[in-house]
């Protein structure tokens, strides 16, 4: 029987532009696992971390940015892992940045771009990073009282 696990986060970087909300893609190195793919961040959660802990430090070690509010995106991705023949239950967190942020980096990436809800989604691979995308967009990109209820920070 498999075994139910959540050691793992994804994190979706926002702004606002034109009253719009955008996601920050960010494109794998061709030599990384998955090469040339965009994605938003995943990370572990170590040991001694929180889940909004690890997507905080995932966020600052993948692209610099510092989030202006942090968000439960009120979803939990799930991925069926054959090498630990494991269910992972993966919380999803949304962090809203300034819209000028300067971003850095990590060495497992060699771009990124701002994308709106359709070229997010049609550029992701999975099923749950779409759904990700389109949730956020939905519960958060209208901003107001609707969003703030999702606020964490």
């Amino acid at each position: 029987m498999p075994s139910l696990v959540s050691d793992a986060v994804d994190a979706y970087i926002v702004r606002r532009l034109n009253a719009r909300l955008q996601f920050l893609l960010l494109q794998r190195r061709s030599d990384a696992p998955l090469g040339s793919s965009w994605q938003a961040i995943h990370a572990r959660v170590l040991a001694e971390e929180t889940a909004l802990g690890a997507a905080e430090r995932a966020l600052a070690e993948t692209t610099g940015l510092v989030p202006r509010a942090t968000y439960s995106a009120d979803y939990v991705n799930q991925i069926y892992d054959q090498a630990r023949d494991a269910i992972v239950l993966i919380p999803v967190f949304a962090f809203e940045v300034e819209s000028q942020a300067r971003i850095d980096l990590g060495p497992d990436f060699l771009g990124f771009e701002w994308c709106e809800r359709d070229e997010a989604t049609a550029r992701l691979l999975w099923a749950g990073q779409r759904w990700s995308v389109r949730h956020i967009d939905d519960v958060i990109g209208s901003g107001g009282p609707a969003a703030e209820f999702y606020r964490i920070r």
